[in-house]
């Protein structure tokens, strides 16, 4: 096989599943010992993880430029279009 850089979105699926996991068990074991049930603690800990691997590795992380040909808003800035009318 040949020797590939892998995909920023593969990197951000790697980051997200070491980090989200670490942080679920770190919570997880803080659960099971402080209820005395270490199976307890360690499931909710998968969970907890799982859960912020998944939200890690679908979060956005460039920032995306707008556009150069973005139409200029010739709205006033000072009054509220949808504002009640004074009388």
């Amino acid at each position: 096989m040949a020797d590939r850089e892998p995909s920023p979105q593969e990197m951000r699926t790697r980051l997200g599943l070491g980090a989200g996991m670490a942080i679920g068990m770190g919570v997880g074991v803080a659960l099971g010992v402080s209820l005395d049930n270490w199976i307890l603690g360690i499931s909710i800990g998968i969970v907890i993880g799982l859960s912020l691997s998944v939200a890690i590795g679908q979060a956005p992380w460039g920032r995306r430029s707008a556009p150069a040909d973005d139409p200029v808003d010739d709205t006033d800035d000072r009054t509220d279009p949808e504002a009640p009318t004074p009388r």
